[in-house]
């Protein structure tokens, strides 16, 4: 994951890579009760996305643009959605 997060946000890739199906690779995380792997990914996005936040200079469309969302807006909302902040109240 470590290699493909900022461009590949989808469980059926890592699935794939793995040759296993998305249901096949959910299961065994719930078999050892981990989150799924989903959650996994989305927690690794806003991971970088705050590290990009405060350390770095760059602007909510930047880091949008550089952990391949298509639009700063689909960011935006994922990132409020996944930490009930706005990217802009985080800003330096």
């Amino acid at each position: 994951m470590e290699t493909n997060f900022r461009t590949q946000h989808t469980v059926r890739f890592y699935a794939g890579a793995l040759n296993k199906s998305p249901k096949t690779l959910a299961n065994h995380f719930a078999l050892f009760n981990h989150p799924a792997p989903s959650k996994l990914i989305q927690r690794r996005i806003v991971q970088e996305a705050r590290r990009y936040l405060f350390y770095t200079d760059k602007t909510a469309k930047e880091i949008a643009y550089s952990l391949g969302f298509a639009s700063p807006a689909h960011f935006s909302r994922f990132f409020k959605n996944q930490t009930g902040a706005n990217i802009s109240s985080l800003q330096k």
